[in-house]
């Protein structure tokens, strides 16, 4: 008879083998998990630990359904005040010739909130540095359910508590449930369903954002690939933007080498 497992030590059986950093699935990980146990009709974490084992369709499935979405606007504030002054005109210098289009992805965008961070960045201040230029701005997620919120455009007050009090005066409008961001930065963003792990990233970008994701959840050799198939993604020169606690491990620094004088920002070598 298979004992019952808890839900710490099905993450502690399953993550390891598949490069999966069991420390970061906490409480909304495991409502997830049961939802799916209860979707196959699965009797526990057990059953569901050997369903896996049986099923490589559903085990490659399985980092994004133990994935937390959290996010808020202009998170870790030092790293957007790097991409306004260092990251973006540097970016537009080099790669943003006269009239060209820089290109930006935000991956696992979760409910829209960084990607609109970096919309309202170009709407409040670098579209009138670069006049003759413009940004083009997709983000990408495997949650319908996340592309669906972001695409409304409406939040909660305390996703804004780190907007700059002029910004949310100038592009915010207040309702009852909280704000809703004006159509003007919202339109700037081109949202689409993508699922790291299986599909193509689109190429040809110069700004890659993509926080607490591969380097939060993945280790080894799935964290390499990954990191590969980002930075080819990238044009040369193109740059990376990382979480405050994320850093780049042996596997990966053959290909991205930190930005001087930029928090979290690292260029491609490719």
């Amino acid at each position: 008879m298979t004992v019952e497992l808890t839900f710490d030590q099905f993450i502690k059986t399953v993550c390891p083998q598949r490069n999966l950093d069991w420390r970061k699935y906490r409480r909304a990980s495991r409502r997830k998990v049961l939802a799916r146990i209860h979707e196959l009709g699965l009797s526990g974490f057990s059953d569901y630990a050997e369903y896996l084992n049986r099923n490589p369709g559903e085990a490659s499935a399985l980092p994004n359904l133990l994935r937390v979405t959290v996010s808020r606007f202009f998170r870790e504030k030092e790293t957007w005040q790097d991409l306004a002054t260092t990251v973006l005109p540097l970016l537009f210098f080099r790669r943003a010739t006269s009239g060209k289009i820089l290109r930006v992805l935000s991956i696992g965008c979760c409910n829209g909130e960084e990607p609109y961070s970096l919309a309202l960045l170009w709407k409040a201040g670098l579209e009138a540095q670069f006049p003759e230029n413009r940004i083009s701005i997709t983000a990408l997620d495997v949650d319908p359910d996340c592309l669906r919120r972001a695409r409304k455009a409406v939040y909660a007050r305390k996703t804004l508590r780190e907007v700059p009090p002029e910004l949310r005066e100038s592009w915010f409008e207040p309702l009852r449930e909280g704000y809703r961001l004006n159509p003007v930065v919202s339109r700037l963003v081109d949202f689409k369903l993508l699922d790291l792990l299986s599909d193509p990233i689109p190429g040809g970008q110069d700004l890659i954002l993509c926080r607490y994701l591969v380097f939060t959840y993945y280790h080894g050799e799935l964290q390499r690939k990954t990191v590969n198939k980002i930075t080819q993604a990238l044009n040369p020169g193109g740059i990376l933007i990382l979480g405050d606690k994320e850093k780049p491990g042996p596997e990966t620094r053959s290909v991205i080498v930190p930005v001087s004088g930029a928090k979290n920002s690292y260029i491609a070598v490719n």
